[in-house]
């Protein structure tokens, strides 16, 4: 079989597998949000926009109108600073004590979790003059970090009169927030916990996306979206990233051959198989093997084989004409999504995309 070669330039990456993220769906997101929560935005941008890249989402949704920004390390915080973002940034995550000089140059606001954060957060701030804007988180059933909701009136007395910790939030995290019951005992928990805040104007929030797209009476002063941004999980948004590679090599087998590690899989008759170069080094979970499909000239092909390291083969014996260097598309923003994976793997779509930024280049577009 002849094979002849069709090229695609891409001048930002060497790479013939990449990432692409729509910077138009994220604002029609970012809107669509807007009209349905009708109050301030927290975005999550953590794990550096969950794999879509915070420092290039970040301006654009700051412009848009996002409140705040939550980051889950004090790293995180800092390459937004540098990369021009203005509006407050929160340390949703712990704080190491030998980062508070970062925190105050860069002005992140830390989150309190636990009264021993207290006394040494204020000696800094007292030897630097200076006051620290804070959050504290109380823990309401989520159980990983915060102060427990049965026992913080003590710390939310001292950082009310403290000289030297600013409080700009108080918040807690749903630890469920599909389950309707649960949720809103948790809600009540913060409620109770807050009672000695009503007379002031401290901001609260509890609210993740579903929450904040669900439940308008969890909405409370301001809500965290993070995944809802990226159009994972709500069929009315538009996920914006899309995989694809080039093919590489493409050769005819013979009925009863097999494909790859393990031979898991064989030809049934005679077939052509189709390589890329994209694997479980870019985050593509072997599990995956043989029960994924991928887009190439508008038809649908199987992929066989196991997945390895660094590439992955497809069945194309039904596709016309196939080149060297033709691009087959593994995720897109309709049919093939990243949630499509989460089912089949039995887990959910954050740690999916988070997943892809191990090595893959990002191309951003728009439409």
């Amino acid at each position: 079989m002849t094979i002849t070669h069709r090229t695609q330039s891409l001048t930002s990456t060497q790479r013939d597998s990449w990432i692409e993220i729509n910077l138009s769906a994220l604002e029609r997101n970012f809107k669509k949000l807007q009209e349905i929560i009708k109050t301030d935005i927290m975005a999550v941008v953590k794990a550096d926009a969950y794999g879509h890249g915070a420092t290039t989402l970040c301006p654009i949704l700051q412009s848009l109108g996002a409140n705040s920004f939550g980051v889950a390390t004090v790293d995180e915080g800092v390459a937004l600073r540098n990369a021009g973002i203005k509006v407050p940034i929160v340390v949703l995550g712990a704080t190491p004590f030998w980062s508070y000089e970062t925190c105050l140059s860069n002005n992140l606001t830390t989150t309190i979790y636990s009264k021993e954060q207290i006394n040494p957060l204020e000696e800094f701030a007292r030897q630097n003059k200076s006051r620290l804007p804070i959050q504290l988180k109380i823990d309401t059933g989520m159980n990983r970090l915060g102060v427990d909701h049965n026992n913080c009136k003590d710390i939310i007395n001292k950082l009310k009169t403290s000289s030297y910790l600013e409080l700009k939030g108080i918040f807690s995290h749903l630890s469920d927030a599909q389950n309707n019951d649960f949720s809103l005992l948790q809600k009540n928990r913060f409620k109770t916990a807050l009672n000695d805040f009503k007379s002031t104007k401290i901001p609260q929030h509890i609210a993740n996306s579903f929450a904040a797209i669900n439940y308008p009476e969890f909405r409370y002063d301001l809500v965290r979206v993070g995944i809802a941004l990226y159009g994972q999980e709500f069929k009315f948004l538009e996920p914006l990233i899309s995989l694809k590679g080039r093919i590489t090599r493409i050769e005819k087998i013979k009925k009863g051959e097999s494909v790859s590690y393990e031979r898991i899989w064989t030809a049934k008759e005679d077939s052509i198989i189709a390589t890329i170069p994209v694997g479980y080094a870019d985050g593509i979970d072997r599990k995956l093997s043989n029960k994924i499909s991928a887009i190439y000239n508008d038809k649908k092909i199987p992929q066989v084989g196991t997945i390895t390291m660094d590439q992955m083969m497809f069945d194309i014996s039904g596709i016309q004409d196939p080149r060297v260097g033709d691009v087959i598309t593994l995720i897109d923003s309709k049919e093939l999504t990243i949630s499509s994976w989460a089912e089949i793997l039995d887990t959910i779509s954050y740690e999916l995309i988070c997943r892809l930024k191990l090595r893959l280049p990002r191309i951003y577009t728009r439409d």
